[in-house]
């Protein structure tokens, strides 16, 4: 008969043996075990963490094909269509101005400012000015966005939908190449009011970007009368316009401050990414974007030894008018002579 030692020593033993085969089980299904909602909870990532400046940077670019649809217009030096291309896996349409040229030709991505939805019709703050731009042989592509035109709906939440629209921007210059007529190393950014903010972002997220992988080469950027201003403020300084006064905005402002770092999605933390020259138009009468914007805009980029050309339009509005023909020479003039 085994004394009482011996067998606390054959219990111990058969338990260190069991803690073992636990041990070696937990190790191997650990994974499993992380994702059964009954077992450890795995920590999820918020959801707009991926869209920080320094991620969008490092994002793998998501080349798609750019789909040719109905045609809108026709002149004689150019064919408007509605184009769709891809972003995140939801459909985004826009206008395609094609100049009747049989050559490859340099290609103007567009961005609008803020139009109301009920509003809204494809080309709407950008159709002008690029008509002018395809007169003189310019390829130009302006998205509507997600949520406009015939495109896929935007995200529910605000805040997120105007965080995901530089990776709109970016999915469209990685899908340049599927566009034959396109010559990809003479390629520009345009925009206006909040479309402004798009490119500057986007300036910023590419220049902050290793550019290998990238399909696009980015000459140069025009901007007319940008919402400049870091986030949220540059969302906020507008918020009195809505129904509520901005109550809700606010609020939606300061629940994701929560959760988030503002100043990781704020352009003014990343100026010193820009490495493409910049034209800067700016009405002295805009009640929408003011002066005083711009002219700060203009000087912290001069400070930190950025190619920047500024114009005031004494008297111009947020469309740049009186003025506007004067703008798009200068713009032409801008595309032309970046090499």
């Amino acid at each position: 008969m085994e004394s009482k030692p011996q067998k606390l020593k054959w219990v111990m033993l058969a338990m260190l043996v069991l803690l073992l085969v636990v041990g070696v089980w937990i190790y191997f299904h650990r994974e499993s075990l992380l994702l059964n909602p009954g077992s450890v909870e795995k920590v999820a990532e918020l959801p707009y963490a991926q869209l920080t400046f320094s991620r969008l940077a490092n994002r793998v670019p998501m080349p798609g094909n750019i789909e040719i649809g109905k045609v809108i217009a026709e002149t004689p030096e150019y064919t408007s269509y509605v184009f769709y291309y891809h972003s995140g896996g939801k459909k985004i349409s826009g206008q395609l101005n094609l100049p009747n040229l049989s050559r490859t030709m340099s290609a103007i991505v567009m961005a609008r400012g803020y139009v109301a939805k009920e509003e809204y019709t494809t080309g709407i703050g950008t159709k002008n000015a690029a008509a002018v731009y395809a007169k003189n042989g310019y390829i130009t592509l302006a998205p509507d966005f997600l949520g406009y035109g015939e495109s896929d709906q935007e995200d529910a939440d605000s805040i997120g939908a105007r965080l995901y629209r530089p990776v709109e921007i970016l999915d469209l210059l990685s899908s340049l190449s599927s566009l034959p007529q396109i010559d990809l190393t003479r390629v520009y950014l345009w925009g206006h009011s909040n479309g402004g903010q798009i490119m500057l972002s986007v300036a910023e997220i590419l220049g902050k970007s290793d550019p290998r992988g990238r399909t696009s080469r980015i000459l140069g950027m025009v901007l007319w009368a940008p919402v400049s201003k870091p986030f949220p403020f540059n969302i906020l300084a507008f918020s009195d316009e809505a129904d509520d006064q901005g109550k809700l905005l606010r609020k939606v402002v300061a629940n994701f401050e929560k959760d988030y770092d503002v100043f990781d999605y704020s352009i003014d933390r990343y100026f010193d990414a820009i490495n493409i020259p910049i034209q800067l138009h700016q009405g002295s009468a805009d009640p929408e974007v003011f002066k005083v914007w711009s002219d700060d805009l203009a000087k912290e980029l001069k400070d930190k030894k950025k190619d920047i050309t500024y114009f005031v339009y004494p008297g111009a509005n947020h469309n740049l008018s009186p003025g506007w023909n004067e703008v798009v020479a200068r713009d032409l003039n801008f595309f032309e002579n970046l090499r």
